[in-house]
């Protein structure tokens, strides 16, 4: 397969920025005017490296170095002064425009901001480095597919890092569905340059489809995201073409390298096999085709050649069967599946984390680097705290799941309301639901109405070949008879009897089927009724009625069951709903946390003060504690309810007519 095109990122564009005189004001206030004076060398540095990223100055191996360098210094910064509009802190705010969307900007006064953007960048500038590599040679198909690699891993360390902390609504370039899509682009394009290596050392067919198919199906990852909220109406239409048709040109290139394999496997049998995966890649070409018009011409070009071998080794292949090994075609689905093959994966960014002399010592003057470890240890213990609190939420949110699933709650209360969906058993309703999904009756219908036009323009063809045979054997024997003995052609009729006798067979062949067809569509209009009736809501008015007991003033039980079981789920979602806002409280407490100035006022005390300061999220653990108490209480408080109801109201016994039914 020839080399098809491969995409880079642009980089996000920011706005100047005064950063040294932001800083060297907040450390003047804080720290004092000779603090901020000894601080201005460091800030000015900084500012440096700001200013070549939004110039976008120098190589890409050069902006890469200025972006990794930068991005250290931003997490030293972060343990060091606080940012915020107030005048306690940093007073920033970072601008960065839409890498897809240029004209769209965004404003955080937040570090996690930037280091988002910083991020975003590293992987875009990776993404070009990538593309700039010559895929011609060994080395350079070598070289591409680890930088794409290192490309996937800024992504990804984007996606689960900064992006999930800046504020919302973050720009799409920003969020982590963009940088899973972006992630998973770059490692289809590292494994696209891993095939292509493999492919130039003839490696066998087998390990080519495995490879292939490994590279359709990160195409397909990014197809998916592009195509789904948010991003559906974000990134070009170019882009949801370009995943698209890489997605199945690849997939083609798996099953042309798999039937190869299987015909190389199997000589007699192998042919048949061939054929029929040769035939599947048709398919698959021909959506291919038309989705490549909104491509490049280079890709629309890949999708034609393909086309080409397909059709050509198709043709051999058939050919081949008809006239020696004369095996049956099985279907396709029949066939083993090709199982993909990753040899790449993410690389995680090694330049984020080491941190040279010189960066080590950024900002010495100002904090020094006891209270900066110690800083550490405060945000450890806050993170500590927070992960006990999330992980008790999160074990609620699935004990409440489990339970629920287990009592066929809610479910067996809806069973009664008239029509309830619950009355149907899970396999019957599953079936409905794919009959809706596929149309039902009227889907139907239409193939009916497909299937009498191909019909109809299939005998009005026929009879225009007929035609035009019979005035061609008129015409033959007009001019016999004008020239006599002169005209010494054979006939006619001799020479398309063969013609016409399939023409006749054919005819004869569209009347059977014509006559099938009426069968089927007499058939559907009799049974269009009960076609009509196969919907979930119709299927479930059929279904038996739970019925209540009769109640009395001296047995209101079943009554008081009712009640408290929709008492019980009402409070329950309330709960679900306070563990969603209690996770937002932790997450922004911890954002305005900022022990920086006192441990500085007391640097020798500094547990003492981690012990007082971390008491701040003790309302917030209690009310985690409450939450998950009260669920306790509820889930206890429906298991006796539910049994007095389903007791009560016959409920195994209306779910076994159900299933009856």
């Amino acid at each position: 397969m020839t080399s098809t095109i491969l995409l880079a990122v642009h980089c996000k564009k920011g706005e100047s920025l005064d950063l040294r005189k932001a800083v060297n004001t907040y450390v003047a206030g804080t720290y004092g005017v000779q603090a901020a004076e000894e601080a201005g060398d460091d800030m000015q540095e900084i500012q440096s490296l700001r200013d070549d990223i939004v110039n976008l100055s120098g190589s890409l191996q050069h902006l890469r170095r200025t972006l990794s360098k930068y991005y250290r210094m931003l997490a030293l910064m972060e343990s060091r002064f606080p940012l915020s509009r107030s005048r306690e802190g940093v007073n920033l705010t970072f601008s960065w425009a839409d890498a897809f969307k240029p004209s769209k900007r965004a404003e955080q006064a937040s570090l996690d901001f930037e280091r988002a953007a910083i991020l975003f960048n590293l992987g875009a500038v990776a993404s070009q480095q990538g593309l700039a590599c010559e895929r011609r040679s060994e080395a350079g198909l070598r070289e591409s597919a680890r930088v794409f690699q290192e490309a996937a891993g800024y992504f990804a360390a984007l996606r689960e890092g900064p992006c999930l902390r800046i504020e919302r609504p973050a720009p799409m370039d920003l969020t982590p569905e963009a940088a899973d899509m972006l992630c998973h682009m770059m490692l289809a394009q590292a494994q696209e340059c891993v095939f292509e290596k493999a492919a130039a050392d003839r490696k066998s067919p087998a390990l080519l489809a495995r490879l292939s198919k490994q590279v359709s199906s990160y195409y397909d990852d990014c197809s998916r995201l592009l195509t789904s909220a948010p991003l559906t109406s974000h990134f070009d239409k170019s882009w949801v073409a370009h995943a698209g048709v890489k997605s199945m040109l690849y997939d083609v290139e798996a099953i042309v390298q798999s039937s190869a394999a299987l015909a190389a496997a199997d000589p007699l049998a192998g042919v048949a096999q061939e054929i029929a995966r040769l035939k599947a890649a048709q398919i698959v070409l021909a959506r291919a085709r038309k989705d490549a018009k909104a491509t490049s011409k280079e890709l629309q070009e890949n999708v034609a050649a393909k086309e080409s071998q397909v059709a050509q080794r198709l043709a051999k292949a058939e050919r081949e069967n008809a006239t020696v090994y004369l095996q049956r075609v099985p279907a396709e689905a029949d066939l083993p599946p090709i199982a993909p093959a990753s040899l790449v994966k993410p690389v995680a960014p090694a330049d984020l984390e080491a941190v040279d002399d010189e960066v080590r010592n950024l900002f010495s003057s100002v904090i020094p680097d006891a209270s900066a470890k110690a800083l550490s240890r405060y945000t450890e213990m806050v993170d500590i705290v927070i992960r006990k609190a999330t992980e008790a939420l999160d074990a609620a949110s699935d004990e409440a799941r489990l339970r629920l699933r287990e009592w066929d709650l809610p479910e067996a209360l809806q069973a009664l309301e008239a029509g309830s969906v619950a009355a149907l058993p899970d396999a019957v309703r599953s079936e409905l639901e794919d009959v809706e999904r596929s149309g039902g009756l009227k889907h139907l219908q239409e193939v009916a109405q497909q299937v009498k036009e191909v019909r109809r323009v299939a005998v009005e063809e026929l009879q225009a070949v007929a035609r035009d045979l019979a005035n061609e054997e008129a015409d033959d024997e007009q001019l016999r008879a004008h020239h006599g003995s002169r005209w010494n052609r054979a006939p006619s009729s001799q020479l398309t009897r063969g013609l016409r006798d399939r023409v006749a067979g054919y005819q004869s062949n569209l009347a059977v089927a014509g006559e099938s067809d009426s069968r089927l569509e007499r058939r559907l209009a009799g049974e269009s009724a009960a076609f009509a009736a196969l919907g979930i809501e119709a299927a479930a008015a059929e279904m038996p009625r739970l019925q209540a007991p009769m109640l009395s003033v001296d047995n209101m039980g079943p009554a008081a069951a009712v009640t408290t079981l929709r008492t019980a789920l009402e409070g329950l979602d309330t709960l679900s709903a306070q563990r969603a806002s209690l996770e937002e409280g932790l997450k922004e407490r911890k954002q305005r946390d900022n022990v920086l100035p006192k441990l500085l006022a007391a640097p020798r005390d500094a547990e003492a003060l981690f012990r007082e300061e971390i008491k701040k999220y003790d309302d917030l653990v209690d009310e985690v504690d409450a939450n998950v108490a009260k669920q306790g209480q509820l889930l206890a408080a429906i298991r006796p309810a539910l049994a007095t109801y389903k007791a009560d109201y016959g409920y195994e016994d209306w779910k076994r007519a159900c299933n009856v039914s």
